[in-house]
């Protein structure tokens, strides 16, 4: 059998009869073997290339089936299994591209031997092997790779043809015909312009010639932005000079310009650098630091380290500012990629005998040993002005040989690590780019009409990408050559197990870039890279590191990874301890590393889990206890972290579990697959208070449902009993009153069963406060008063203390003001006693507060309640102080303080949207609609207050739905609108509750600030 793959798929017989394969699986199957011919193709290979997607759930018996009929179709032919996958036999003269392959190398050798007429005839015969593109007929992005190498030969075998029929003295007229159109179709080769300029002057079109070049120089600064290189301009100046060369490729060197530095025979100027990378955005500080530092210096020879981690773009910003700063170093700029990130970084002798040559010494002169290849290079570059450039530097110790010795030259260095052993280099870190590069970048490789016209997801693409230059380039590269909306990148880009997978393109990889970063570790470090990486995408100190690795040499592991840019640090601001974190993608990696070694990942993470539940109840512990819950009645754990750590946290216990948040919630995440769920369900606990005294309410409901998890698989009731009941009072914050009526019912129910009195007893307090919002004031008392008894009955005065406010609402709520006043005297004289937290007190304040407003004793109400604001303030909880700022409102509108009575309405106010705070913030906006009335936007008024009466009518609040419609009424009344004011008071008066006398009286003081202003007089 004869197969062809540089065109459509062919199969014939030896005779030339075409075999036809109808069905498009087992073409497929034949290109994948084909195109890996006498090698093992995995069977993972060919199910990707069958199904790009998805595979189906019966792919393998698929495989096999379509593999049959091929034998069948292909008698003779070898398809061997073979382990895991397949091979398939073919004869070097049976495959079109390996005949092309032969004679390409035929026609080189050729050509090497000074033949050019048999390596035109060489290459002429492999050139005959095409028919077409690679397997036109066929759509498999798996092979694109290859097809697209196999496209890259073929562009160069035309090429050396042309080279080598013009060395022949050929028919010049036929090789003009050739290269015409490989320029068309190839506008920016610059070697097919050399050569088709050669041929032009050759056949004495010396006109045309330098048209050519002149076109191709437009073409390459339009499209490229970068002007043509060295060989294409000596092509150029030969045909100005209308010189002949032997060799085409190299025209007869011109004498050095006037004013040069370099004479007769000299290799000055030199030019290495390579082209500026196509579609470089952003890093415009960057580029003006280089150029700033850069300038030849009469007394030091400056240089600039360049480090950031893999795929920053550290060799683009060089490049860039390398030829910014040309000019500067008119003898020329070397360019030397060190391979410091390989496996085998460049040995500095050879890379200073490579430099040596390039400078004109003869290869027998070049010396044999470091030290003298070091001097000879700096005597060649004596006196000079030479700006050197190198590229992925490994270590100091290789680039130290490669500095130049006098004054007057300058060197440029990149590297993934940070080279501090470079003591008198200017350091310069390379950050991702910023969203707006990011998304300028994949706009230049994809399209700016594609990106403009999917924003949101070309957006979702780059956050995917990290920002990260090498990234968002190949994840361009694989739309621009496929037609995907930006959507299905996106989401398969979400996916992080998958990520790295699909940031592949041809030999572009992100992967393997990270890679060779990470195997340059030493064992212990890249082990500890792996162990990072499972923290999932959050911040950590030193502690959590430590903790992590369990080594007595964490530190020095850290610094290995920052040196090695593979670790971002970063001081918070106003100082506190480093955090370190891996960037997204480089985190992606190392948790492809961490799950090829599961126990060590586990026992890692359970040390962690372990030891921030430690510390999390140390911090705890030294909080003031604020809610009733938060006691805490556990048994200490064992203190496992360094005593120097657990002593920093007990000294500023707040702004520890501020820093440490995100990493503790996330490490509830992780403890079902480590096996530490009796740890989470105590982090969860020490947690939980915190989170709902500083409103993240959020973080809070995510820590409650982890925390229930691990209690439910641990059997422990009494905290899938708090977890329930935390959850129902979350519900009644957001104003979900019915549903949080009935997850209160439940847990109440789980307490009694499991008789957790402490338990119970919170639960009541919060419940009462529930009754109380939906008009069931008598049992709000009588179930607040069995509250406080039960924490008596506890020995926790602190929580009756703290319940109390709850029965003094409640007697509020039943006109019962002297018992109510009652009971605010004596719990804050019990507070006082204690000698409890001042945010204790504080909320002991704000009932007191309120009772006096009632009594109309306005004057000792706003006493009680700044004295309660003050307090609050200065301890930052936020959800007390919003109900203190309101009573403290209201107090000011009894005295005839209309301006400030709003001024606080609406910080209270902004504060409960802040928290969330359905009930707070609705009933705010209230009263700030109420405000406007006497503004005399009595029509924007009524927009807000409707707003809330429905939002009151929603979360089953018929007192304060009561309120809202007296109000509206009130707006009506203003804007002449009888007939709406006369509805709202009927409505107003059918929801009212007879009993209820709290809600009449503060909605008259809050009516009040409906009088236009000047109007409001004291009344107390």
């Amino acid at each position: 059998m004869k197969f062809g793959v540089l065109g459509p798929l062919r199969v014939c017989t030896d005779a030339g009869v075409e075999v036809v394969l109808r069905s498009r699986h087992q073409r497929t199957v034949l290109a994948v073997l084909l195109v890996r011919a006498d090698r093992l193709v995995p069977v993972d290979r060919l199910v990707a290339a069958l199904w790009p997607d998805r595979p189906p759930a019966s792919y393998a018996s698929n495989l096999q089936t379509y593999v049959s009929r091929l034998r069948e179709r292909l008698p003779g032919v070898a398809i061997e299994h073979r382990g895991d996958g397949y091979l398939l036999r073919a004869d070097p003269d049976d495959l079109d591209v390996l005949v092309f392959r032969r004679e390409l190398a035929t026609g080189r050798a050729a050509l090497a031997a000074g033949e050019p007429g048999a390596a035109a005839e060489g290459f002429r015969r492999a050139l005959r092997q095409w028919r077409d593109r690679p397997l036109a007929d066929l759509s498999v992005p798996l092979l694109e790779p290859d097809t697209t190498q196999w496209e890259l030969e073929r562009l160069g075998a035309r090429e050396e043809c042309a080279e080598a029929e013009l060395a022949a003295g050929g028919d010049v007229h036929a090789v003009l015909v050739d290269l015409h159109r490989l320029v068309a179709e190839q506008p920016l080769r610059e070697r097919a312009y050399g050569l088709l300029m050669t041929a032009l002057s050759r056949a004495g079109r010396r006109a045309d010639a330098l048209a050519t070049y002149q076109g191709a120089r437009e073409t390459l600064v339009a499209e490229l932005g970068v002007e043509p290189g060295p060989e294409l301009r000596r092509v150029h100046r030969a045909v100005l000079r209308g010189e002949e060369s032997t060799d085409p490729r190299l025209p007869t060197r011109s004498a050095p310009p006037v004013g040069s530095a370099s004479g007769p025979g000299s290799p000055f100027p030199v030019c290495q650098l390579p082209p500026p990378p196509p579609g470089f955005v952003g890093r415009g500080a960057g580029v003006a630091r280089i150029e700033s530092l850069l300038h030849p210096s009469a007394g030091t020879v400056p240089l600039v380290a360049v480090s950031g981690q893999p795929g920053v773009g550290k060799s683009a910003l060089a490049v860039v500012a390398a030829h910014r700063i040309r000019a500067r170093f008119p003898d020329g700029q070397l360019f030397v990629h060190l391979a410091g990130a390989s496996a085998a970084p460049r040995d500095p002798a050879a890379v200073l005998a490579d430099l040596l040559r390039v400078l004109g010494v003869p290869g027998s002169a070049v010396p044999q040993n470091l030290p003298a290849l070091a001097a000879a290079y700096r005597a060649r570059l004596a006196d000079r002005r030479v700006l050197v450039v190198l590229d992925d530097a490994a270590t100091p110790a290789q680039v130290r040989p490669l500095l130049p010795g006098t004054p007057g030259s300058a060197v440029l260095v990149t590297g993934r690590r940070r080279l501090t052993g470079l003591i008198d280099a200017q350091h310069l870190p390379v950050d991702p780019l910023t969203d707006d590069e990011a998304n300028a970048l994949l706009a230049h490789v994809v399209g700016t009409g594609r990106v403009a016209g999917e924003p949101r997801q070309a957006a979702r693409i780059a956050a995917a990408c990290g920002n990260l230059p090498l990234a968002v380039r190949i994840a361009g590269t694989r739309l621009a050559t496929r037609s995907w909306p930006l959507a299905v990148l996106a989401d398969r880009l979400d996916d992080e197990r998958q990520r790295l997978d699909e940031l592949a393109a041809g030999d572009q990889q992100v992967r393997a870039s990270l890679a060779l970063s990470v195997q340059a570790l030493s064992p212990a470090t890249r082990e500890a890279f792996g162990l990072l990486g499972s923290l999932g995408p959050v911040s950590v100190a030193a502690w959590a590191v430590a903790e992590l690795l369990d080594r007595p040499d964490a530190e020095r592991i850290v610094e290995e990874l920052v040196e090695a840019s593979l670790l971002e640090v970063a001081v918070p601001t106003g100082g506190g301890e480093p955090r370190y974190r891996l960037h997204d993608l480089l985190r992606v990696y190392a948790e492809e590393i961490a799950a090829t070694r599961e126990a060590a990942r586990a026992a890692a993470q359970r040390r962690l889990v372990a030891a921030g539940a430690a510390l999390a109840a140390t911090a705890a512990h030294r909080l003031p206890r604020t809610l009733t819950w938060a006691r805490s009645t556990e048994p200490a754990l064992p203190v496992r972290p360094r005593r120097a750590v657990v002593d920093r946290v007990a000294a500023d216990p707040l702004g520890w579990l501020g820093a440490e948040l995100d990493l503790l919630t996330g490490l509830l995440g992780l403890a079902p697959g480590c096996g530490a769920d009796r740890e989470a369900v105590r982090l969860a606990a020490r947690l939980a208070p915190f989170l709902w005294v500083h409103g993240h309410w959020t973080q809070l409901q995510a820590v409650q449902r982890l925390g229930r998890r691990a209690a439910e698989r641990t059997g422990d009731e009494r905290a899938v009993a708090r977890t329930d009941f935390v959850g129902g009072v979350l519900r009644f914050a957001r104003g979900d009153l019915p549903g949080a009526s009935a997850q209160l019912g439940r847990a109440r129910e789980r307490f009694e069963r499991i008789d957790d009195r402490h338990g119970l007893a919170c639960l009541l307090s919060d419940q009462a406060a529930l009754h109380d919002y939906q008009n069931r004031v008598g049992e709000a008392a009588t179930t607040a008063r069995r509250a406080m008894e039960l924490f008596r009955s506890e020995g926790d005065p602190l929580g009756a203390i703290l319940a109390a406010p709850v029965l003094s609402a409640a007697l509020r709520g039943l006109g019962r003001l002297d018992e109510a006043l009652e009971v605010d005297r004596a719990t804050v004289a019990e507070a006082r006693a204690l000698g409890v937290a001042e945010i204790v007190l504080a909320r002991c304040l704000n009932g007191l507060a309120v009772t006096r407003l009632l009594r109309g004793e306005a004057a000792l109400a706003y006493e009680a309640a700044e004295r309660a604001v003050a307090l609050l303030r200065a301890v930052g909880d936020r959800y007390v102080l919003l109900a203190a700022l309101r009573h403290l409102a209201s107090a000011a509108v009894c005295l005839g303080r209309r301006a400030e009575a709003v001024r606080l309405l609406r910080e209270s106010h902004e504060l409960a949207v802040q928290l969330g705070d359905r009930p707070w913030s609705t009933g705010l906006a209230r009263d700030l609609a109420v405000s406007w009335i006497g503004d005399g936007r009595a029509g924007a008024a009524v927009e807000v207050l409707r707003d809330c009466l429905r939002a009151f009518e929603e979360m089953e609040m018929p007192s304060a739905q009561a309120a809202t419609l007296g109000m509206l009424a009130r707006a009506y009344d203003e804007l002449g609108e009888e007939g709406a004011a006369r509805d709202a008071r009927f409505w107003a008066a059918l929801l009212s509750d007879p009993a209820d006398t709290r809600t009449p009286a503060l909605a008259r003081i809050v009516l009040r600030l409906a009088d236009a202003p000047g109007l409001l007089t004291s009344t107390g």
